[in-house]
């Protein structure tokens, strides 16, 4: 198949992670993308082993999370993307504030967690505080489910 011609955003396979306003983050295959709405800017962020999961873009659009088979962090200002811990399997992500987000490890695994990332965009020498904030084993051994009450 040749390469599809124009914005990744209308590639028939393209799969939309989070949208708002400003940003649109998917993925195509294994390939995760941001689309400035605005400025009409692509930026592929990272190729994971498996599609991605879930998505996130900061509220002041300075930064975004793509969770997969890891878990990658690109902060906008200065586009660096970087993987955020040893965490994978990530199945959802869940913004608290500007800066902090909980992150959902596989609800059916035994070492299935929520996290709580938090960023400083100020401070690069301690950019991200990442820490376990509970066990999530009520859906262990349990049929897949699309909701997860989490």
């Amino acid at each position: 198949m040749p390469p599809f011609k124009g914005f990744i955003k209308d590639d028939p396979n393209f799969k939309k992670l989070f949208e708002n306003t400003v940003m649109l983050l998917g993925h195509v295959f294994e390939n995760a993308y941001l689309y400035n709405k605005f400025t009409r800017e692509e930026t592929g962020i990272f190729q994971f082993s498996n599609d991605p999961a879930c998505g996130l873009v900061g509220k002041n659009n300075d930064w975004c999370l793509v969770g997969g088979d890891r878990l990658i962090l690109q902060t906008l200002l200065d586009n660096t993307i970087s993987p955020v811990g040893d965490l994978g399997h990530i199945h959802d992500l869940k913004s608290i504030d500007s800066y902090t987000t909980q992150i959902l490890t596989d609800p059916w695994a035994k070492d299935a967690a929520i996290w709580q990332l938090e960023l400083d965009l100020t401070n690069h020498a301690q950019l991200i505080n990442l820490y376990k904030v509970k066990e999530f084993t009520g859906y262990v051994g349990k049929p897949y489910s699309e909701a997860i009450d989490w």
